[in-house]
């Protein structure tokens, strides 16, 4: 009886660590990617955290880029952004918005 026990032991010890393993490798597996980009209707509060500044909206890019050199020529902002985003969240009326940060 002994030798039986003996034999499942190394057996039963496989098993649970290879159960932990998968466990932990698949909670590796189903948390989210640093790098994946934040939803357009949580912008505003990401730019807020990290002290850019909402600017002006924009119909295209060029206007806004113009509008971001413009203000650095200006000295009004060190820096600028543009990102497309909806103006109105849910009603896919898409605009560049101008961030920038003094």
């Amino acid at each position: 009886m002994k030798s039986r026990n003996f034999r499942l032991a190394p057996a039963v010890a496989v098993a649970t660590a290879g159960l932990l393993f998968a466990g932990a490798a698949g909670t590796a597996v189903a948390a989210p990617s640093d790098e994946s980009p934040p939803p357009a209707s949580s912008a505003p509060s990401e730019e807020a955290q990290t002290d850019w500044k909402p600017g002006a909206w924009y119909d295209d890019e060029a206007a806004c880029k113009k509008a971001g050199e413009q203000g650095k020529k200006d000295n009004k902002w060190r820096e600028y952004r543009c990102k497309r985003e909806e103006k109105h969240p849910g009603q896919y009326d898409h605009q560049w918005h101008l961030y920038y940060r003094a």
